[in-house]
């Protein structure tokens, strides 16, 4: 059981975070083709990669993202949470992901955020898996002739499209053990 400890008098916002590597490389799903006929998808084997940093909230559905990261490493990692302090001035942030190595970083430490690690391989327990997935879809059987940025400008605007809906992110974020654990937190909170 982890206790959480913090002496703020901010309100207290959850968000589980991750990075999602995407790129050339052509990402396939299912499709539709007549019967008795294979479904041809065009082929982009290009390596050429970008990061994603996403944080959602499966509480309340909001979420916040900064893309076009060429690597993942403590330092980029510290300027997304610096971004994210900025889209959430007024909250003390518990932060919930993997065990990533520049995820332990003393760096990444602040007075307005608490860190919670989940346990080693298991990428289920992190709701924001889910919407990576969606994400993966809205580039899935195309190619981007024009490069990275082709690929960068239409999951950007994917992604805008994706979280104007807070319900469908709370559908798909919001596990039930999740919702139960941080109500009961909640309550626990205001008592005291």
């Amino acid at each position: 059981m982890t206790t959480l400890f913090f002496s703020s008098s901010k309100a207290l916002r959850l968000l589980f975070v991750d990075e999602m590597r995407y790129g050339l490389m052509s990402n396939y799903r299912r499709s539709w083709s007549q019967v008795g006929q294979r479904a041809l998808q065009p082929n982009q084997q290009a390596f050429v990669n970008r990061y994603l940093y996403s944080a959602v909230d499966p509480v309340t559905g909001e979420s916040f993202h900064l893309m076009g990261f060429d690597k993942i490493n403590t330092v980029t990692t510290a300027i997304f949470l610096d971004e994210l302090h900025k889209a959430f001035p007024d909250n003390h942030i518990f932060i919930v992901w993997d065990n990533a190595a520049f995820h332990k970083s003393p760096l990444l430490h602040h007075k307005d955020r608490s860190i919670h690690f989940l346990p080693s391989y298991s990428p289920q327990l992190n709701p924001v898996e889910r919407f990576f997935e969606e994400c993966r879809k809205i580039t899935a059987n195309r190619i981007f002739p024009e490069g990275i940025e082709q690929l960068s400008y239409i999951l950007e605007k994917g992604i805008v499209e994706l979280t104007k809906n807070r319900k469908n992110i709370q559908k798909l974020c919001g596990y039930p053990w999740i919702l139960k654990q941080w109500k009961e937190l909640s309550e626990r909170m205001v008592r005291q």
